[in-house]
């Protein structure tokens, strides 16, 4: 089977997940990256558009570079004989819409966050999704509270799949928490929605109460820049420790070495949200206890008082309150780590995920077969 995903990165190290279904869709994939309307194709990067006489002659002839890259688009699916095109995030599907629409493909759409929610990105493309809840076979959403928000939007409940992308649970393995010492850890980029400058006021608390605690902060971004004076202003860079970007390797070991997890995601005024975050699922994956916040799709895999504690947005004291439990009492961390490791493995796995899309995927183009 031939299809296509279509994805604005082609390896950007914050979606892994789109990374995973390029390699574990047991089927020919091509990726198509780097655009909404991509303009390069494989891991070679090879320009879909080629510098050719013709493409010369149709610039002088007053064809627009979108028209070409269109119908450059068009020509590698039909060369390439492609059944299925899956498209990574809203406004890839809305440029992606049209061509399938003709070429009669089936298109399959994957919401993930922002292209759900962000004010910016609604005003721009979310007035083309009531046409694209239309022409896309399936919509795919990794939270509850996103598929609402698509029925809000105007799609039809019966096309949208719940499917979260799932923790890898080869490299991400248990370790009992309680056995570390009082290391709290964060994973995800420096942005609104996650809000690291949140976790570093409530682990001051923390550190008041336990001055042996401390914070690891993984990842970068926009955020990173008000952060690092923030911890300087509090006295804290003896405890608080920004490593940037890890491999995911590393990230794993970080993981087996924390007593828990915490990412303290909020709405920030655009009106972004996450999705379900998958280090949150990793880190349950890895046998750590959470502690997040009521957001999007996190309470679909930490249920609170069991494999984790979930705040209110904002409640700076109340997670503080949380982290505190699980430096005092090492047997709760284990208790709510093993917990959280059995609920991932039941129900998120990365596995789970691709057998969800590629069962999606057969059922469809087989239907267009017959």
């Amino acid at each position: 089977m031939n299809i296509a995903i279509v994805s604005t990165n082609k390896d950007k190290y914050s979606e892994t997940f789109i990374q995973a279904q390029v390699k574990l869709l047991p089927a020919n994939v091509h990726l198509l990256h780097s655009g909404y309307l991509p303009t390069l194709s494989g891991q070679d990067d090879q320009p879909l558009v080629k510098n050719t006489i013709v493409t010369k002659i149709q610039k002088w002839m007053g064809r627009s570079n979108e028209q070409m890259l269109q119908q450059a688009v068009s020509k590698y699916l039909q060369q390439n004989k492609i059944q299925l095109v899956l498209a990574q995030y809203g406004p890839s599907g809305v440029k992606m819409m049209d061509i399938c629409h003709s070429m009669n493909i089936p298109l399959f759409v994957y919401f993930r966050g922002y292209d759900a929610y962000r004010k910016e990105i609604l005003d721009s493309y979310g007035k083309f999704y009531p046409q694209l809840f239309k022409i896309a076979t399936k919509l795919f959403v990794v939270s509850h509270e996103m598929k609402d928000q698509l029925v809000r939007l105007g799609a039809d409940k019966g096309k949208i799949i719940y499917n979260p992308s799932g923790a890898d649970i080869n490299r991400f393995t248990y370790h009992n928490a309680g056995k570390n010492p009082r290391m709290f850890l964060s994973v995800g980029r420096f942005e609104e929605t996650k809000n690291q400058n949140a976790t570093i006021l409530a682990f001051q608390h923390v550190v008041e109460k336990f001055p042996d605690a401390r914070l690891i902060l993984v990842g970068d971004g926009p955020l990173r820049e008000s952060c690092t004076p923030l911890v300087t202003s509090l006295n804290l860079g003896h405890a608080i420790e920004f490593t940037g970007i890890l491999p995911h390797d590393d990230i794993a070991r970080l993981m087996s070495q924390s007593r828990a997890f915490v990412l303290h995601s909020t709405t920030p005024p655009s009106g972004d949200k996450e999705g379900t975050p998958v280090s949150i699922m990793e880190a349950s994956a890895s046998g750590l206890p959470v502690v997040s916040t009521i957001h999007a799709g996190i309470p679909d895999v930490v249920t609170d008082g069991e494999t984790g504690y979930l705040v209110d947005e904002g409640d700076i004291d109340g997670m503080a309150d949380r982290m505190m439990r699980f430096a005092n009492d090492p047997n709760l961390a284990t208790q709510f780590g093993l917990a959280g490791h059995r609920l991932i493995n039941d129900r998120f796995t990365q596995k789970h995920n691709i057998d969800l899309l590629w069962k999606t995927i057969q059922q469809c183009v087989n239907r267009s077969v017959i």
